[in-house]
Formats: structure tokens, C-alpha cells, sequence
């Protein structure tokens, strides 16, 4: 049932915030999931208003940023003002979900782990009522959602299946019991009193690695494969003709029934998002303009040893077209392909014979035929 809160807009210093808002403030730190992030940005706005809560499921190949996505919201909270009480985010494997299930503890691992959490956040202002507050309007991101399958190998997995049903318990507005930690008269106490899971947020996402070979088997047996090439943009712009299968295209939900993921778990996701492969654009950008991006990383590593590291255009999109033929590791690639090319420099920079002199620094500048060199094909 659909709820209501009296229409009460999220607001952001005085002003009305809005899903393009919190849309902008995510894509400052994810390239290349638009989709993804508009379908996050609705589903934060729904728990910010009390409207409903809109769970997400993200499905994508490894290296697509689905955590970059969850941390992109911690982000967001930890930044936004006026949402104290929704900033409570805990990350969490669905494999220890799995593995604590047999053990009756299932659903207690994750109320805790909320619980703890927003004790850190609210130190000695974390009285009774307001921990109730921030725990039951947390934000559950679950990682690696697709190993807790109901089925492996054709045969029942019954700790994937207790696994679902204990999450499924959360996501269905129950009331837990928790051991809440609280400050009260200059120390810590702690009370077990019911939690409800009305407003807590749960995003969840998985790489569902064998979902694409099971869908492609499907959409080819009937129509072939050849339609599925296609002009794709390499780095610089031009277009190269490419296979390219996009599961977003063909995916159904029986899909992910045959998977492993029951109805009943997979019900109460309101967003079922499928993260796209990244184009070789996205992949330059990732390698050399995020925070954390590879290149820059090895720049300050050379950088320590006296150097000075450069890299040419073509080098810079050639690495990107390389990784992008590796659909499949997503951003990873991009680590394997560079890799290859900057270990043996690392090691002994001087002996590469790429080494010169220029305006009196040692520079190293990593050019295409570098790349070819390293890594051809």
C-alpha cells in the first residue's frame, strides 16, 4: 500500500530539494549510469519524503559501479543538511548474510550493524528516541546479492534461500528486536526494543555473472547472433563496428527467477536497474579525471621517484578502447590493460630507455607505441 506523509517536501538549507537534485549531487562522483542513478535519486526522494519505500536492485558486470553508486549516497548524506536522522548507511555482503542465517541471527546482523552505526553518528546526542529515529530511516546497501541464489547447479541452496527470506523479513515493515545502544546521564546503556522497517531503505546489487550468459543463450536461440553488431564510439569519437550485447535490452523477470532470486524477494524492489557496460569516453574519464583514477595515482608514484609521468592523447584512448573489449570487468579493465604497461616501469623506470631530459626533469611520457608494445592487440 502506497504511503503518504502528509506531502511534507525534503528540504535542503530552506529549500524544496527535489530527485534532479539529489540526481546532480550523485553523478558528481559515478560516469556513464544515468539511468541508474535517476532510478537511486527517485528512491532516496521517496525515503527523505516517508512516501514509500523504493528499494533498488542493481544488476551489472563486474567493475560497473554499483558500489560506487552506494558510496555516492554516503556521500550524499554526509554532505546534505536537514537529513540527519536518513544518514544512517551500512554496507553489508550478502555472503555473511548467507553464512549467519543457519545461525538464527539473520535478520539481527543488520538491524545491529544500523543500530552501531548511527551510535557513531550521533555520539553522546544518541538519546533513546533519537536512535530510534536514525535506525528505523537507515540505508541498507547489500553487496553481492546474487550469491544467496535459492538454486546453484540445479540443486536447492538453502542458505541463499534462508538468506532471502531473512532480508525479505526486513524489506516487509516488521517489527525486529534490537539491541539499541543510547547515552543517557554520562554513559552508555543499551535496550532491546522493537525497531519497525517501514522507512529503511534498502539498495542491493549484484554482478549476476551467469544472468548474461543465460539470457544471451535464450535471445540467440531464436534469432541468432548477428544483429548484435554494432557502430560503437572508440575514445577519440570515431566508431568501430563491435559485438555488443546489451542484457538490458532482453532481460525479463523470469530471467532472474531461473537465476536463483524468488518472487517473493525480487517483489519488493520497486527498481530493478540494469547498469550499462561503459563506452571507451566513460573509460577515459575514469582513468584519468575521478578521484581515486588510476592515472593520477601513478603519477604521484613516479613523482616520488623523480620523474615525471606523462601520457600522450592516442595512448590515453587507446588504453581506454582496450579496456572497453573487456566488457565484462567493467572499470577493472582499465587496471588490467594499464597494468601491463606501468609494472616493469615502476620497477626500474630508468632502465625502459624512456626516460629524458626536459626543461631539467626527468620525464617519462607513455605513447601509443608504449601501449601497442606492452599490450598489443
Amino acid at each position: 500500500m502506497m504511503r503518504s506523509c502528509g506531502n511534507t517536501p525534503a528540504t535542503h538549507n530552506g529549500h524544496a530539494m527535489t530527485p534532479r537534485d539529489i540526481f546532480t549531487a550523485l553523478r558528481q562522483d559515478v560516469i556513464g549510469q544515468d539511468r541508474a542513478l535517476q532510478d537511486m535519486a527517485v528512491a532516496i526522494y521517496k525515503h527523505l519524503i516517508q512516501h514509500s519505500v523504493g528499494n533498488v536492485l542493481l544488476i551489472g558486470n563486474s567493475g560497473t559501479g554499483k558500489t560506487t553508486i552506494m558510496r555516492a549516497a554516503e556521500r550524499f548524506f554526509a554532505q546534505a543538511k536537514g537529513f540527519e536522522k536518513f544518514s544512517t548507511i551500512i554496507r553489508i555482503n550478502a555472503n555473511l548474510v548467507a553464512d549467519l542465517a543457519s545461525r538464527g541471527a539473520q535478520s539481527n546482523v543488520v538491524m545491529d550493524r544500523l543500530a552501531r552505526q548511527a551510535a557513531t553518528l550521533l555520539g553522546e546526542r544518541a538519546d533513546l528516541d533519537t536512535m530510534l529515529d536514525y535506525v528505523s530511516h537507515g540505508i541498507v546497501c547489500v553487496d553481492e546479492v546474487d550469491k544467496i541464489r535459492a538454486v546453484v547447479g540445479g540443486e536447492a541452496n538453502v542458505k541463499g534461500i534462508v538468506a532471502q527470506d531473512s532480508l525479505l523479513t526486513l524489506m516487509e515493515n516488521e517489527n525486529i528486536q534490537v539491541e539499541l545502544p543510547y547515552f543517557e546521564a554520562g554513559s552508555w546503556r543499551s535496550v532491546t526494543t522493537p525497531v519497525n522497517t517501514q522507512h529503511i531503505l534498502f539498495v542491493a546489487g549484484g554482478a549476476f555473472e551467469e544472468l548474461y550468459d543465460q539470457v544471451f543463450q535464450r535471445v540467440t536461440q531464436k534469432s541468432g547472433a548477428d544483429k548484435f553488431y554494432k557502430l560503437v564510439p572508440r575514445a577519440d569519437g570515431s566508431l568501430e563496428r563491435r559485438f555488443v550485447f546489451d542484457m538490458a535490452n532482453h532481460l525479463a523477470m523470469e530471467d532472474i527467477f531461473n537465476y536463483g532470486m524468488t518472487p517473493q524477494f525480487l517483489s519488493r524492489f520497486d527498481s530493478i536497474v540494469m547498469l550499462r557496460d561503459f563506452s571507451a569516453p566513460d573509460l577515459v574519464r575514469i582513468f584519468r579525471d575521478i578521484p581515486g583514477a588510476i592515472w593520477p595515482i601513478a603519477v604521484d608514484y613516479f613523482k616520488h621517484t623523480g620523474i615525471t609521468l606523462s601520457i600522450s592523447e592516442e595512448a590515453a584512448f587507446m588504453i581506454a578502447d582496450k579496456a572497453a573489449r573487456k566488457n565484462r570487468l567493467g572499470a577493472r579493465a582499465l587496471r588490467e590493460v594499464f597494468g601491463t604497461i606501468v609494472k616493469g616501469l615502476e620497477f626500474d623506470p630508468l632502465a625502459s630507455g624512456l626516460v629524458r631530459e626536459q626543461d631539467g626533469q626527468q620525464v617519462l611520457e607513455i605513447s601509443k607505441e608504449v601501449v601497442e608494445t606492452a599490450h598489443p592487440g
